[in-house]
Parts: C-alpha cells; structure tokens; sequence
C-alpha cells in the first residue's frame, strides 16, 4: 500500500512530520541495516556537527553544505526515536552505490518524453521507473513538501530519506535522479549526490539556477540526474566521483542503469512502479500495479 507524507514549516519542523508519519518504516530500516535504535534520553550539550558521525569528512560536508536537509534529518531521527547518528549514516552509506545504495541503487530506467506544445514549443515529461522494494526493505513513498521558504514540491523518496529520487515544484522545475552506482565507502568526502534533488526542487524555479547550483555543491558518487523546466529546457547532469558535466538535450532520451534485482523469490517483491513529472503542468504521477495517484505542489493534508 502507497504512503504518503505531507510535510510543511521550516526544514526541522519537515523532518519531525516525516518521522511521524512513517516512524515504523524508519525504525525498521534502520534495525535491517544494523544500525544503533536506542535514543538517549540525556540531554546534549554539544555542537551539532561533532563526533565521528557528523564532525568529519562527509558527515561534516553534508551540516556544512546542506543545511536544511541536515535539519530536516535530525528532525526525522527526533520523531523516529533514533539515534541522530543512525539516519546521518543512512544517507552517508548510499553513495557507496551497490548493496548499500539498496533500492536508491537497484536497476531503473530514466526517461525525457517530448511532445509538442506549439509550432515552436517543445514540452517534456520525466519517468523514473520504480523497482520493487524486496523482503523488509523500506519501500517508495510519495511527499508533499511545503517549506517555509522556497517553493512547494511533490516528490517520490524512501520513508528515511529526506531528498527524493523524482518530484516537480511549484515553479515548473522537474528533476529526476537515476540509480546511485558506486562511490567511495567510508565516511570521507562528501556527501551523496542525490542530495542535489531536493535542493534543486526547494531553491530554483528555472534549469539555470540548478544547474549553477549542481555544478558547485561538494558531492560525491557516480549517477545522472535529468532536470527540464517549464521553457521546454531538457539538461541531464552526470556526477562522476566529484566531477559535474551538463548536457543539454533537445530530442527524447532514455538511460537505464543500477544494479539487478537481488536472487530470491519474485513474489516476496513489491510491483515495479513508476513516476512520471510534467514541469508545464505541475503534476506528479505514481502508478504502481492497482495503486495510482496524482499529486501537485501545494497539494497535501
């Protein structure tokens, strides 16, 4: 069954409606990838970004360079009773690609559709497919993110995660990340590209400013991510270890990558599903077996 997470305030107050509303999802991702569930009780005293976890390399990186996303996972490990340090490490590990990218990793086709608005307009649709989450994984989620300041989104993530794979905002600007392939493990460098998504969808209503803004942030990892605006401008972004490269597109594309479904038995295995996000519109798309739904920024409880 679809769950969906309406998130609305400044970024910690976004955090603690995630965590609420999808506590039990966390918590078990959290206890499959054998991480730490017990909160302390007593008060800390001590800066934010200090200890092993959050003071260096890329636990550093992601307080420093994204700060309201780092906001919104002490929010989400707050109202999911886990330790801070636990939900930091569940975005550090998945950009090591592979296992521990999980199902932000599986095998998934990414697509830009044209159709033709006008004699001299070009329009664009973005489709993520969706693999199926396996056993105790936690599966896909749809999120209405309506921060206090910048624009309103809709977006497809997991239930921990505070960025997203695919969403559209309220300004036209549509992003859709494929799979993380591989990167460093460890906690050095920087943080995961996938970071970029949501930043991307809460700061900029046009490809230019997030496309400056994909070009500069310190990220790290090996994956693509696709961006078209409401112009009718198509750009994908190829992160490549801490290397950025744009390429502007102007006739349909089509990547696949990821890694393959895990060996087990199929029916164990959510339905594949899929997102598709039309930036002219303003609407998001999930379509996943029986379940369908559409949704658009602003939209939610």
């Amino acid at each position: 069954m679809l769950t969906t997470l309406d998130c609305a305030g400044h970024p910690r107050d976004m955090g603690l409606a995630q965590g609420t509303a999808a506590r039990d999802a966390i918590r078990a991702e959290a206890a499959r990838q054998g991480l730490p569930l017990r909160r302390s009780r007593i008060p800390d005293l001590r800066a934010l970004a200090v200890g092993p976890v959050r003071g260096t390399g890329s636990g550093r990186e992601l307080f420093r360079h994204f700060a309201h996303l780092a906001e919104r996972v002490e929010g989400v490990a707050k109202a999911a009773d886990l330790p801070l340090d636990a939900v930091v490490e569940m975005h550090l590990r998945v950009r090591a690609g592979g296992e521990a990218g999980g199902l932000l990793s599986r095998r998934a086709t990414v697509a830009a559709r044209a159709f033709e608005a006008g004699a001299a307009d070009k329009r664009w649709t973005l489709e993520r497919s969706l693999p199926g989450a396996h056993g105790c994984e936690a599966d896909w989620v749809v999120r209405a993110s309506r921060p206090a300041v910048g624009f309103a989104s809709v977006e497809v993530g997991l239930p921990w995660l505070v960025s997203s794979v695919a969403g559209v905002n309220e300004a036209g600007l549509a992003v859709v990340a494929g799979p993380l392939l591989w990167g460093p493990a460890g906690r050095e460098g920087n943080p995961t590209s996938l970071l970029l998504v949501q930043e991307c969808l809460q700061r900029f209503g046009d490809l230019e400013g997030a496309l400056d803004w994909c070009s500069k942030r310190p990220v790290a990892g090996e994956q693509s991510l696709v961006l078209a605006d409401a112009t009718g401008r198509l750009a994908t972004v190829v992160v490549s270890g801490t290397e950025r490269r744009t390429q502007f597109g102007e006739s349909e594309l089509q990547l696949e990558a990821g890694e393959p479904e895990p060996a087990g038995d199929a029916e164990e295995a959510a339905p594949e599903g899929l997102v598709s996000v039309d930036p002219v519109e303003g609407l998001l798309r999930f379509r996943r077996g029986g379940e369908a739904l559409d949704l658009r920024p602003g939209e939610g409880g």
